[in-house]
């Protein structure tokens, strides 16, 4: 009798065990693809405003060629 309660207290101290390295091994993982995540973000939203910047510049210089030709005076 004592021996299967010793066995079963060593059981849930095992299983106790291994929940506890799956909670930390989840915690890391989940933090390096938080972190990756959040550097994926961010070069996304900068290549974004480098685009939309340079969208905007050709923008400009496209129409500003269209009325240099197109509406001239004289």
């Amino acid at each position: 009798m004592v021996t299967a309660e010793l066995i079963q207290e060593f059981q849930l101290l095992q299983n106790s065990r291994a929940n506890r390295f799956a909670d930390e091994m989840a915690d890391m993982i989940l933090l390096s693809v938080d972190t990756v995540n959040e550097k994926l973000n961010s070069s996304l939203g900068k290549r974004g405003t480098m685009l939309f910047a340079l969208e905007k510049g050709l923008n400009a210089k496209v129409i500003r060629k269209l009325r240099n030709r197109f509406l001239k005076k004289g």
